[in-house]
């Protein structure tokens, strides 16, 4: 076999490659997102759960909320407690969606990896804002859900901590570990 043969067939296979490269890259990026997500959306499902019963009140009532925030109010009573699985759908899309744009930005900015704690506590304030004041006043709801000081006091560490950081460390590990 010929030099030139034997460096084209080096060549072809450097092509044939890449895009099997390319795929592993995208799912490992996709499972990434999606396990971040699903962490994030679990903890914050847990604890609202957990604050429900402490109140005495529905575990449902949380979930129809979120489904409230997209189909209305009047929707959500007819659609009576299956609308609580409309809200958990939505809440898991929201918090997957918070770690895809977590991840795209990581990509580009190294020092959210780098400073995985850190930036999960800007990410965590940014989430929260962003949702009380943009994402709220646009829903069906159309205001903030979180207003004066000691609501924003009680809301804001609970977003950072429950959304945040686990998007964030664990993003930050598994960008790391790639």
């Amino acid at each position: 076999m010929s030099a030139e043969t034997s460096e084209t067939k080096a060549s072809i296979g450097a092509i044939s490659s890449r895009p099997s490269e390319a795929r592993r890259r995208g799912t490992y990026a996709a499972s990434t997102v999606a396990i971040a997500g699903v962490v994030a959306g679990a903890i914050d499902l847990a604890f609202n759960v957990v604050k429900s019963l402490n109140a005495g009140t529905s575990v449902l009532r949380p979930w129809k909320g979120v489904a409230a925030a997209l189909l209305g109010k009047d929707a959500v009573i007819q659609g009576g407690d299956a609308m609580a699985i409309v809200g958990v759908g939505l809440h898991f899309l929201i918090t997957i969606g918070a770690a895809a744009i977590y991840y795209l930005v990581a990509k580009r900015a190294g020092w959210l990896v780098r400073h995985a704690f850190l930036s999960g506590l800007i990410f965590g304030t940014l989430f929260f804002l962003a949702m009380n004041y943009v994402i709220l006043p646009l829903s069906v709801i159309g205001r903030p859900l979180y207003v004066g000081a000691q609501t924003i006091a009680i809301a804001l560490p609970g977003h950072i901590i429950m959304i945040g950081l686990p998007i964030s460390l664990i993003i930050g590990w598994r960008m790391k570990k790639a």
